[in-house]
C-alpha cells in the first residue's frame, strides 16, 4: 500500500474552477544531503488537480524503488524528501507527473544526486598554534583559506571576531583546539565567537561561554561548521542564543546557508530552578539566570540546515530552526513562488537530545520547505514540537521520541497570521508524563490543537499518542478558524484516564461545522462520528519506560521502545520511502520496530554518530540484487551474514578486518552454494564485537 498525500485532491475541489489544462515539469532541483535527499519541482500549467511521484536507485543499482509522493507547497511547486540514503553516493531519480488533463513535455523527468561524505576535518594547508588573544587575533587578521588556527588550553576574554574572511570548499579556515583541552572562548556583546560576511569556517573542539552576549553569532556567512564544541550559559534574557544564525541576504553570494551544527553540549547549567510545571511564571519566559535559546535561526536564515548529534539542555527553547513566525508578506498556499521571498530549505534535524526547556524542545514555527525532523529524544519541556505556525512544508516529522511534555507532544494553535500546512507526523511516540506534585490538570493534554487557527492539510500515520488524560483535545469558538483537511489513521492511542476519566477526544474542525468541538468517550466513537482512524488502536502500548543512562533523572528520558506483546507490533501501515524495512507482516506503530534495533535507531544511538550502523537496503523487495550499506565508527573485525527466516545461516557476506567507515556490499540472492534462494523473508546481520544490528529482507521471484 503507498500512501498519498491528499492535497492535490482537496485543492481540486476548492479551485475547480482553472481545471482542464494540461501541465507540465519545467525545472527539477535535487538536494543530497548525509543520508537524505530534498526535491523540488516546479509545474507549469498547474491547476491543483496533479499529483507526482518520485523513484530513485542507487546509479550503479538495476532497480528503482518508490520514495513519498510529492506535496504542493505553493501555486507552482511541489516538494519531497528521501529517507536512508547511505553517505557519498550517487542516485539516480525517475520523477512523473500525473494530471487527469494531460501532461506535456519529457515525462518522466529524470535526475542524478550525490549524497554528502561523512564529515572530517580537512588537510590543512597552514597550521597556525596561538596560546593568547593576542596571538589570536593576529591569526585572524592574517588568516588564509587552509589555515588551522590551534589555540592552547586556557581563556580567551575577547572571543572570536571574524569578519568579511572566507576559506574555500577544499579549503576552509578552521579553529580548533591543540588537543590537550578544550580552550574557553569568552567574549561581549557581539558573541563569545562572532562570524559576519564570510564563509567556508569550521569551529571544532571549543568552549564557549559568554555572559555578555550571544555564545556564537552567524550572521551573511554561509558554510559554517560547528563541531565538537560545548556551548553553554550565554548571556540570560528574552531571546538570547547559545548559537544564533540571522541575515543569510547578506552573505556573498546571498542565501548560501549550508550549515552543519554536528556532536556539540549546548545547554544552560546555571539558573534559577524550573518548577516541575515549568514555572514560575509562563512557561516561555526565562528563569532568572537562564539563556533563552540552544540554537535559533531567525531573519532570513538560509537554507541547507543541518542539526545532528547534538546534546541540548537547560535553556528555554531548544532548537528554532524555521524563521520568521509570521512576518510580512505571509504567503498562502497559492502564492507562485515561496521561496522568492523567504529562502528556509532542507533542513535535517535529527539525532539529537533534547531536555530539560523551560518551554519547548523543538520550536518549529516560521517558515520552511522540505524539512526533516527524524529520530529525536525529547525529554522534560512544556511543549515537545510546536508547529504554531508552520508554512509552507512539507514538513516531515518522523521516528521522534517524547516524554516528559507538560502540556502538549505537538503544539499546534497558530497565534498569529498565516496558514499553517503540509505537516506529516509519521511513526512518532509520545508520553505524557505522570504528575503528582503538582498533579494533573484539566487543560494538560497529550495533542492539542487549539485556537486562534488557520491550518490544514496536517498527516498523521503510525504515531502513539500515550495520554493521562484526554488523548486529543481542541478548543475552536472563533467565527472563520479551523483545523481541516487533516487525516488521522493508523495510530496506536490510550490514556490512563487520569485527567478525565469521561471523555478521551475533543475533536476541532471548523467553525460552524456541526462536529466541531464535540466530545467522544472512545475510539470506537470517536471513529463513527469523524470518520477519522478507520484502522487506529486502542491500547496500552507496553513502552519501555527505562530510564536513559547517562541522563538527570529529572531529564524524563526514557527508552520507549514497545516490548514484547504490545498492541503496536505489525498494526501500521506501509508508506513509501518511509518505512520500506520492517520485521513482520507490517510496519510497527511508533519510533522504533520491535525486535530490530538495527531497523530504526534505538535509544543508545541517539546522539553522536552510533559506533555502528546498518543502512535500509536499496532495493528492498528484490528479485536479482540488493545494495546493503553500513558504517563502524572504529577499526576491527565485522561480520555480515544473511539468514533464513528460520534463523539458518544462508550466506556469509563479510567476515574480516575493517577500516572504520563506510561500507557496501552486494547479496545477489544465492546461498553459499551459489544456488538462487527461494522466495521469501530473509535477515542480514551486522556484528561487530559485542553490538549487533539486523535488517529484514524480502526476496521475491
Amino acid at each position: 500500500m503507498r500512501i498519498k498525500h491528499n492535497t492535490a485532491i482537496v485543492l481540486a475541489l476548492l479551485l475547480s474552477a482553472g481545471a482542464g489544462r494540461a501541465s507540465s515539469i519545467s525545472q527539477t532541483q535535487a538536494y543530497g544531503n548525509f543520508e537524505t535527499a530534498g526535491v523540488i519541482i516546479r509545474v507549469d500549467g498547474m491547476d491543483f488537480d496533479e499529483t507526482a511521484t518520485v523513484e530513485y536507485k542507487r546509479s550503479s543499482d538495476p532497480d528503482h524503488a518508490w520514495g513519498h509522493d510529492f506535496v504542493r507547497y505553493d501555486g507552482n511547486h511541489m516538494a519531497t524528501s528521501l529517507f536512508g540514503l547511505a553517505p557519498n553516493t550517487s542516485y539516480d531519480l525517475r520523477i512523473t507527473l500525473h494530471d487527469p488533463d494531460g501532461v506535456t513535455g519529457t515525462n518522466p523527468v529524470t535526475a542524478t544526486i550525490s549524497t554528502r561524505p561523512e564529515y572530517a576535518l580537512p588537510t590543512p594547508l597552514r597550521v597556525v598554534n596561538v596560546a593568547n588573544q593576542t596571538e589570536l587575533n593576529a591569526a585572524v587578521t592574517g588568516a588564509q583559506p587552509g589555515d588551522e588556527i590551534r589555540l592552547a588550553a586556557g581563556t580567551y576574554p575577547d572571543g572570536i571576531h571574524v569578519y568579511n574572511r572566507s576559506g574555500t570548499s577544499d579549503h576552509p579556515i578552521v579553529f580548533t583546539s591543540q588537543g590537550t583541552a578544550k580552550p574557553l572562548i569568552n567574549g561581549n556583546s557581539d558573541g563569545g565567537i562572532e562570524l559576519e560576511g564570510s564563509g567556508h569556517l569550521v569551529l571544532d573542539d571549543l568552549e564557549v561561554h559568554n555572559e555578555a552576549g550571544d555564545g556564537i553569532y552567524i550572521r551573511g556567512s554561509h558554510h559554517v561548521v560547528v563541531r565538537r564544541c560545548y556551548v553553554h550559559d550565554s548571556r540570560p534574557g528574552d531571546y538570547t542564543s547559545n548559537i544564533f544564525i540571522c541575515h543569510s541576504e547578506e552573505s556573498v553570494p546571498p542565501y548560501a546557508g549550508n550549515y552543519l551544527i554536528l556532536d556539540n553540549v549546548i545547554g544552560d547549567d546555571v539558573h534559577d530552578a524550573v518548577e516541575e510545571d515549568q514555572g514560575p511564571g509562563p512557561s516561555y519566559v526565562n528563569v532568572q539566570g537562564q539563556s533563552y535559546f540552544g540554537i535559533r535561526c531567525d531573519y532570513q536564515p538560509g537554507g541547507f540546515l543541518t542539526v545532528r548529534g547534538n546534546v541540548i539542555y537547560g535553556v528555554v527553547d531548544g532548537i528554532h530552526p524555521t524563521g520568521d513566525e509570521g512576518q510580512v508578506p505571509v504567503m498562502g498556499p497559492d502564492d507562485p513562488n515561496v521561496l522568492n521571498t523567504w529562502r528556509d530549505q532542507n533542513l535535517d534535524l535529527y539525532d539529537n537530545v533534547i531536555y530539560d526547556c523551560k518551554d519547548d524542545c523543538i520550536e518549529c514555527d516560521g517558515h520552511m520547505v522540505n524539512g526533516r525532523i527524524f529520530r529525536n529524544r525529547l525529554g522534560k519541556c512544556e511543549n515537545a514540537i510546536t508547529v504554531s505556525p508552520f508554512y509552507p512544508g512539507p514538513l516531515f516529522v518522523l521516528r521522534n521520541s517524547a516524554h516528559g511534555f507538560h502540556q502538549n507532544c505537538i503544539k499546534q494553535n497558530t497565534g498569529v497570521a498565516g496558514i499553517s500546512r503540509n505537516v506529516l507526523f509519521y511513526h512518532n511516540t509520545f508520553r505524557e508524563k505522570a504528575r503528582s506534585n503538582p498533579p494533573h490538570c484539566g487543560d494538560e493534554h497529550c495533542l492539542y490543537r487549539g485556537e486562534p487557527a488557520y491550518q490544514q492539510q496536517f498527516t498523521y500515520h503510525n504515531n502513539i499518542f500515550y495520554a493521562r488524560g484526554r488523548v486529543y483535545n481542541g478548543d475552536l469558538y472563533n467565527s472563520g478558524q479551523y483545523h481541516r483537511y487533516d487525516v488521522f489513521d493508523h495510530n496506536l492511542m490510550y490514556s490512563t484516564r487520569q485527567t478525565d476519566p469521561t471523555y478521551a477526544y475533543k475533536w476541532v474542525c471548523a467553525h460552524g461545522d456541526p462536529l466541531n468541538n464535540t466530545r467522544y468517550a472512545d475510539l470506537a466513537s470517536f471513529r463513527a462520528a469523524t470518520g477519522q482512524e478507520s484502522h487506529g488502536v486502542w491500547g496500552d502500548p507496553l513502552l519501555d519506560t527505562t530510564l536513559l543512562a547517562g541522563y538527570p533523572v529529572n531529564s524524563k528520558l526514557q527508552d520507549l521502545r514497545i516490548t514484547a506483546g504490545s498492541p503496536a507490533i505489525d498494526q501500521g501501515t506501509p508508506i513509501a520511502g518511509i518505512n520500506d524495512s520492517y520485521f513482520g507482516s507490517a510496519p510497527d506503530i511508533g519510533a522504533y520496530e520491535h525486535g530490530g534495533a538495527g531497523v530504526e535507531a534505538g535509544p543508545d544511538e541517539i546522539g553522536p554518530t552510533p559506533d555502528l550502523r546498518l543502512e535500509p537496503s536499496r532495493p528492498n523487495p528484490f528479485a536479482h540484487r540488493t545494495m546493503i550499506s553500513y558504517f563502524n565508527r572504529l577499526p576491527g573485525r565485522i561480520s555480515l551474514t544473511v539468514f533464513n527466516a528460520a534463523g539458518q545461516k544462508i550466506k556469509v557476506l563479510a567476515d574480516q578486518h575493517q577500516r572504520a567507515g563506510w561500507h557496501r556490499t552486494a547479496w545477489d540472492g544465492r546461498n553459499e552454494a551459489n544456488r538462487r534462494v527461494g522466495a521469501g523473508i530473509y535477515f542480514v546481520a551486522l556484528n561487530a564485537g559485542m553490538v549487533s544490528q539486523r535488517l529484514r529482507l524480502v526476496v521475491v521471484r
